[in-house]
């Protein structure tokens, strides 16, 4: 596939693609909704699979338990006992095992994007369906992708611990390491955002992480006025479950906190995740094929 660079994205193209994500999700919510569903389901079952069969080491070394879920008390304890490598290493290792499921359902959702932009219609069975075809190279994509992204603020931690030794961190230093890892995150998890929708198109893990880069780099305004939209909504909406965490005073009332959590929670998950995934599905057409567009035309006089 030849790399077509979109320069003239502008903001009628940018409020195009929102505003089609959000009626398409509309008019598929259903379908959309089932898929989420049925996906979810699927993930967490292979979640609590991954936790069973990692537990069987873990019960090895430090003797059996009596719940599966003592299991993370046992890596908190492992953890306690590392040097900063080691705990660092273990983290990666976990967190690449356990959010692996999660991004494999990311992809799966991907799938039925594309179905929709490209021929006008889903159903609940297509994302199971790319769930099954695509499986190992969905599980293998993300986790890379979630090692591309952490691992560099692993390494910056590891040598934040090098150099302060047993010193504390003072404030502006901390302050200056979190805005670089973020920085780091949100550009990283951009570069690498249309991993999936290569996946979903045929290609391989490492030529979906080229090109992947290579085609937000060539399409910088068109990929990231997307991903920083989302990832502002969902930092907004997370913003003060993290004020609440962070700070010494309640921002939310204890008997409301509960209850916001899951709100959002489930505005996340089957609102914005939605209309996130279709907006950059059809982004990823749009800049891969702009002819694209006007196909999509026709689908949204169908669905009106």
């Amino acid at each position: 596939m030849e790399v077509n660079g979109l320069g003239n994205w502008n903001l009628r193209d940018y409020i195009e693609t929102i505003k089609l994500s959000v009626r398409f999700t509309k008019t598929y919510y259903l379908s959309i909704f089932l898929a989420i569903l049925g996906v979810f389901v699927i993930t967490i079952s292979l979640f609590l699979l991954i936790v069973f069969i990692g537990t069987i080491p873990i019960s090895i070394v430090y003797g059996p338990f009596d719940e599966i879920f003592d299991a993370f008390d046992y890596i908190g304890v492992a953890l306690s006992g590392a040097n900063s490598v080691e705990a660092v290493g273990i983290v990666l290792f976990v967190g690449s095992a356990l959010f692996a499921p999660f991004l494999i359902a990311l992809g799966a959702l991907f799938g039925i994007g594309q179905e929709i932009f490209e021929s006008g219609s889903t159903t609940a069975e297509d994302a199971l369906l790319w769930y099954r075809q695509k499986f190992t190279r969905l599980a293998a994509g993300g986790i890379v992708q979630f090692l591309y992204i952490i691992g560099p603020i692993g390494i910056e931690y590891i040598l934040t611990v090098w150099y302060f030794g047993n010193q504390v961190v003072d404030s502006t230093s901390l302050m200056l390491l979190i805005i670089i890892a973020i920085v780091w995150f949100l550009i990283s998890s951009g570069m690498l955002s249309m991993v999936f929708p290569l996946i979903v198109d045929g290609m391989s893990i490492s030529a979906s992480i080229k090109h992947s880069i290579r085609l937000t780099w060539n399409n910088l305004s068109a990929v990231f006025s997307i991903w920083i939209t989302f990832s502002s909504l969902g930092l907004l909406i997370l913003g003060p479950i993290i004020a609440q965490e962070l700070a010494d005073f309640p921002i939310i009332a204890e008997q409301w906190y509960d209850l916001y959590v899951l709100t959002s929670a489930v505005l996340i998950f089957l609102l914005l995740l939605p209309v996130y995934v279709l907006s950059t599905s059809r982004t990823y057409l749009i800049i891969s094929d702009p002819n694209i567009k006007e196909a999509q035309e026709v689908h949204t006089k169908e669905v009106q």
